[in-house]
């Protein structure tokens, strides 16, 4: 007579790895300190983003995995301009002049740590795009994203007055101190490591929507949208032609339009 062994089954709980979620939590908090920042009560707002910012670099001294540490480190990097974007009036530094000096430290942060984590130029996307035909399509929304913009928010115009000899420096600041930087940072350094971890449409998907929560100062959600609508499309953009480039330019012609060209029309 033959024994019948009886195996019992041993239900396993299933445990997400943390960093599935921790960096949704830390964006999703990225956004609250926003919203206490801009709309409610902006002293506090500039603490939260504080003890946000040396949250997220002490979560990147735990990573055992190097890409995920500089991941944390470059995010950190968010909170913490943000907190020297607050700390500098408007009033102050009229003008191009705030974007001058708020993004500088953006720009400087982002340059400091590709040079410390070793990354190549061509890796953040400083490189030209073989996809040329991509790339000057992109360029030509940008000034439509930025009148598309203008209907949604309505900024005050950052020069006196509608001429060349006004322009054409704030321009370039323009391009220089908010497109460039910016996608130095999120498209390039970012979404870099985000990309790398997360894959490719969530890394797409996770700077996208970090991108557009440090939009809520604007007052608008339908902004935030479509600022989260943009990155998405730079995102992919960015990831097809391993160029931040094209997403540049166009970030650069949409706020030419959108501060120096449409208040005066």
């Amino acid at each position: 007579m033959m024994r019948v062994q009886r195996t019992t089954r041993v239900r396993r709980s299933v445990i997400l790895p943390s960093f599935w979620y921790q960096p949704w939590l830390y964006v999703g908090l990225l956004g609250a300190t926003e919203i206490v920042s801009d709309i409610w009560n902006p002293v506090l707002g500039i603490w939260l983003h504080v003890f946000l910012a040396v949250a997220i670099g002490w979560q990147g001294t735990q990573e055992t995995n190097l890409d995920r540490r500089h991941f944390y480190w470059v995010l950190a990097v968010l909170a913490l301009v943000r907190v020297i974007s607050f700390a500098i009036s408007a009033h102050s530094l009229p003008g191009v002049w705030y974007y001058v000096l708020a993004e500088t430290p953006l720009m400087v942060a982002t340059l400091v740590a590709r040079r410390a984590f070793g990354l190549s130029w061509s890796k953040i996307g400083v490189q030209w795009s073989r996809y040329w035909v991509l790339g000057l399509l992109v360029v030509g929304t940008g000034p439509a994203l930025g009148l598309a913009e203008s209907h949604i928010i309505h900024p005050a115009a950052l020069i006196g007055s509608l001429s060349w000899g006004h322009a054409i420096v704030p321009s370039v600041f323009l391009i220089i101190f908010t497109g460039l930087t910016e996608e130095l940072l999120f498209r390039g350094l970012l979404q870099y490591y985000a990309v790398k971890i997360m894959g490719n449409w969530a890394g797409i998907v996770f700077v996208a929507v970090a991108w557009s929560l440090l939009h809520i100062g604007w007052h608008s959600a339908w902004d935030v949208l479509f600022v989260f609508g943009v990155g998405l499309v730079w995102g992919w953009v960015r990831q097809k032609t391993g160029s931040i480039v094209p997403t540049t330019i166009a970030h650069g012609l949409a706020n030419i339009v959108l501060f120096l060209i449409v208040p005066f029309q």
